[in-house]
C-alpha cells in the first residue's frame, strides 16, 4: 500500500472519530439537560423540549 493511501484511510478514520464523538458528546448535554430537570422535581416536555418549572440556569 502506498503512503499516500495509507495517510488517507488514517484521515478518514480520524474524521470518522470526530464525527462519532461529536454525536456523542450531544447525546450527553441533550440527555444532562432532561436529568437537571427531572432532579429539580420538575416535568420535561419531550415534545418541545423545555422544562415545565422554574428551573434557574
Amino acid at each position: 500500500m502506498s503512503r499516500d493511501k495509507k495517510q488517507k484511510y488514517l484521515l478518514y478514520f480520524v474524521l470518522m472519530i470526530v464525527l462519532v464523538a461529536g454525536a456523542s458528546f450531544q447525546h450527553f448535554v441533550s440527555n444532562a439537560k432532561v436529568d437537571k430537570c427531572l432532579d429539580a422535581g420538575y416535568e420535561y416536555d419531550f415534545q418541545n423540549k423545555i422544562c415545565q418549572g422554574n428551573l434557574e440556569d
